[in-house]
């Protein structure tokens, strides 16, 4: 079934919204990596935002193969996550995949290792009730995984600093509500007090800092220990403590003006992380507040997180203003986006006669509406197909390929559609009970040009579902549908649908 949604094409996620829900930082000139990317959607906005280089890595052959003709400039390699690309990136994407890992908190501890000193990993995935540090087993409508509790992801994430930014965007039947956190490396807090002497930094400092054992640090002392040579610092502060320290009243605030005058300030920040040790520490000192944003700057780049009202990097998440906007661009952009050189897109036409609507339903998962045709000509075909009144006669596929056929078994079973259809599982016949609903399968295509035909067998009777065709295309916008607009010609096309696909049926 096609999962991410583009513009033309209705996937199972809310591919546009997720990406809102997300809220991912300004990618522009980052390097970007999605685990599990699919279709390659979230790559295409890494792109779309301005990443420098982006890259999509998937175990499916046939979604990888659908990304490259998407967005041919990003990287896109079919693999697990058991092995990583090379290099270190700054922003990773991983979305609602970690359940199937069969270490969670070791395959987290992983991405990690690939992110950079300031990079962030954006981890969506679903949070089970419960209170201890587990993971709860929760049943779905197609399998049971094991998902954390908010205390176990807590656990998991402890040696970073992490955010649970919000809700994500929950698919039909999830279990459990899916939600989105912001994950990044662990860096010292570099508490900054630089206001003007005299007005209070010492004390707070005291009282909120060293009496909690965090280690302090007074620009105060700093400058009395250069000026009695206990303190090495470079030649030319120690020539103005040197010089502004000759009499017999010492104004340390004039030491750090002159400092700054002479575009010193990054060789006295350079001291104090040195004095402070890769550890949490309070900086108590003056400095002039056109400085403020400059220093909280440089102990950031030292790897420090700055506590400091206009400390930078303040706008680390996409706020909630700008992403509908973004997201909205993006569709935009999307629209435009030139996909690969012969790019194909499924057309899929009805066949389905009205007699048949108040006794049978049924779905087409794969291939969808403008699904895109993989480079390998491979098909997959799935769906599911029912009666809705008394009937109970197994169903089987027939799927036409030029002159081949093919005969699709109904092998799956579909508790997310029973459910949907039956919420009260009240069934109109033993069909539900009896047998299968679902079937799936590949078919290679001999060319990008040969049409399929879709059809129910029901003992000897043929019950055409479905026309699908190729069309290329060389932009989403370009997307066409080719309708048969004239009913009349419709219904003399589906009659002679019926009366080859019964001629098929005698040659099985």
């Amino acid at each position: 079934m096609q999962y991410q949604t583009f513009p033309g094409v209705r996937g199972g996620s809310k591919s546009e919204k997720k990406l809102i829900a997300l809220r991912l930082p300004d990618l522009t000139n980052k390097r970007f990596l999605d685990i599990g990317c699919n279709e390659g959607f979230f790559c295409g906005y890494a792109l779309f935002d301005g990443a420098k280089e982006v890259v999509g890595i998937d175990y499916s052959q046939e979604a990888i193969s659908r990304a490259k003709l998407r967005f041919p400039q990003a990287q896109f390699h079919c693999q697990s996550w058991e092995t990583l690309p090379e290099g270190k990136f700054d922003v990773i994407t991983f979305l609602s995949a970690i359940h199937y890992a069969d270490d969670q908190e070791a395959l987290i501890h992983r991405l990690m290792e690939k992110l950079n000193p300031d990079g962030v990993l954006v981890l969506e995935l679903s949070i089970a009730p419960g209170g201890k540090d587990d993971f709860i087993q929760v049943k779905r409508a197609i399998d049971e995984r094991l998902f954390p509790t908010r205390i176990k992801l807590a656990s998991m994430l402890e040696d970073y600093a992490w955010k649970v930014t919000g809700h994500s965007v929950n698919q039909d039947g999830d279990p459990l509500q899916r939600y989105v956190v912001h994950i990044r490396h662990y860096r010292p807090y570099a508490y900054l007090l630089l206001g003007k002497p005299g007005t209070g930094k010492t004390t707070i400092t005291r009282r909120l800092f060293a009496e909690n054992n965090v280690k302090t640090l007074s620009g105060d002392k700093c400058y009395y220990h250069i000026m009695h040579k206990k303190q090495s610092c470079h030649p030319a502060i120690q020539a103005i403590v040197d010089e502004k320290s000759k009499g017999s009243s010492v104004n340390y605030s004039e030491f750090t003006k002159q400092i700054c005058k002479e575009n010193l300030l990054d060789e006295l920040v350079k001291l104090w992380v040195e004095q402070a040790g890769f550890t949490d520490f309070a900086l108590d000192t003056y400095l002039p507040e056109r400085e403020h944003g400059k220093v909280a700057q440089q102990f950031y780049d030292a790897g420090y997180f700055p506590i400091q009202l206009n400390w930078p990097k303040a706008e680390m998440l996409g706020t909630p203003q700008q992403n509908p906007e973004k997201a909205e661009a993006y569709r935009n952009f999307l629209m435009e986006q030139p996909l690969g050189d012969n790019a194909k897109v499924a057309q899929v036409t009805s066949l389905l006669d009205s007699k048949w609507l108040g006794r049978l339903r049924w779905h087409l998962d794969s291939p969808a509406k403008n699904q895109l045709l993989g480079t390998n000509n491979k098909l997959r075909i799935s769906g599911w197909a029912g009666w809705v009144d008394d009937t109970n006669q197994p169903l089987s596929l027939l799927v036409q390929v030029g002159l081949e056929q093919h005969q699709v078994p109904f092998n799956r079973q579909r508790p997310d559609v029973v459910q949907s259809l039956f919420s009260n599982s009240q069934y109109p016949s033993l069909f539900w009970d009896q047998h299968q609903c679902g079937f799936a399968g590949y078919i290679l295509l001999p060319d990008e040009n040969t049409p399929i035909i879709l059809s129910l067998l029901c003992n000897e009777q043929v019950i055409p579902l479905a026309l699908i065709n190729w069309q290329e295309a060389k932009s989403i916008s370009q997307f066409k549908v080719k309708a048969i607009k004239s009913k009349s010609l419709l219904l003399g096309f589906k009659g002679k649908v019926t009366q080859k696909l019964n001629r098929v049926l005698k040659s099985l």
